[in-house]
């Protein structure tokens, strides 16, 4: 009986820290938010529901971006919707998600930089 709790406790130990874990990812994943320069241009990035609006400065409509994974070097992966030509993606350099590439589908890269919030006017 002995035996069975100390399992009990180590399963009840192993669910708290994977809680944590992935805590910790969706934690990162909810800061993807705000303005971006992207290369020559500029992105803003808004969430919704399971999902981050991008609208980028130069163009109509807006791109849905999804948080991919966390790669074993620590870097944080937002992949687009499926297109015809393949997947955007922006690569954080870590969990702040302040600066990192954007990989565009045809394989271009941009650096990636998280901008100051504007002040409210």
């Amino acid at each position: 009986m002995k035996a069975w709790r100390g399992w009990r406790l180590w399963r009840q130990v192993a669910v708290l820290m994977l809680a944590a874990w992935l805590g910790g990812v969706a934690l990162a994943a909810d800061e993807f938010e705000g303005r971006y320069r992207v290369g020559p241009t500029t992105c803003t990035v808004t969430p919704v529901r399971m999902a981050f609006e991008v609208r980028w400065k130069r163009g109509n409509g807006h791109m849905l971006f999804f948080f991919r994974e966390e790669t074993p070097e620590g870097r944080y992966i937002f992949a687009s919707e499926d297109k015809p030509d393949g997947r955007d993606r922006f690569e954080f350099d870590d969990r702040r998600l302040r600066s990192g590439r954007f990989v565009r589908a045809d394989g271009k890269v941009f650096e990636v930089r998280r901008l100051p919030e504007r002040p409210d006017t």
